[in-house]
């Protein structure tokens, strides 16, 4: 029977250390470039909210793997790179399918200017592969669901703050007021039922090439 491959080996601790640590470098120039145009008006953006829980995410896991060299990643800490890379993976997909054809400037200009290169390309493209090829997690069907909350509490802070006229979207699909109550409702729905089914999705491919490296290294019993 082969065991769900959990612990890191060398050249996986060795690969997710360096690549965390281009995450955070690359993370800390996008977030200059957006603080430098927006100011602290940034943080309204889901964009950079979830790229500052991948910054997170990956600075602790560059904390522990430095400390823990041999031991296990802790659940919460597997937690946190799921829920971070779920929701840079959203900003990306959401990026391309949604706002190259609902904002006013072209897909070219919203993954390659300024901090958008940083915070809606590379370091959701790099999470994206780390987690899924360098960082393995025994992770439950259950830690999908865990997953989409941090996108739940963003949509029933902003939702109401939009209703309530103190928040203008900051994304198209969030301005109730130009639009019809279903759309808004079909929004919801949408974004929050991709957010499980994606989430699904990363748990399925992380689990899988667990294995695949576990089969290759004849961890079997």
């Amino acid at each position: 029977m082969v065991k769900l491959f959990r612990k890191m080996n060398g050249k996986q601790r060795k690969t997710a250390l360096w690549v965390n640590a281009v995450i955070c470098v690359l993370e800390v120039i996008g977030f200059y470039l957006a603080f430098k145009a927006l100011g602290v008006s940034v943080l309204k953006y889901y964009t950079q909210l979830s790229n500052l829980l991948l910054t997170v995410g990956s600075a602790l896991l560059i904390a522990w793997i430095l400390r823990h060299p041999d031991k296990e990643i802790p659940r919460w800490l597997g937690l946190l790179k799921l829920i971070g890379t779920l929701s840079v993976s959203v900003t990306f997909i959401v990026v391309i399918t949604v706002l190259s054809w609902t904002m006013p400037i072209t897909l070219w200009d919203l993954l390659t200017q300024g901090s958008m290169l940083y915070h809606h390309t590379i370091c959701p493209v790099l999470g994206m592969l780390s987690f899924v090829l360098w960082e393995p997690f025994a992770y439950r069907k259950k830690d999908a669901y865990t997953a989409c909350l941090f996108t739940a509490a963003y949509a029933a802070v902003t939702i109401p703050l939009n209703i309530l006229r103190l928040l203008n979207g900051p994304y198209p699909f969030l301005k109730v007021y130009e639009q019809p109550w279903w759309a808004s409702v079909l929004w919801v729905v949408i974004i929050l039922g991709g957010n499980v089914l994606l989430a699904k999705l990363w748990i399925f491919l992380n689990r899988k090439f667990a294995r695949r490296h576990s089969i290759m290294k004849g961890d079997t019993q």
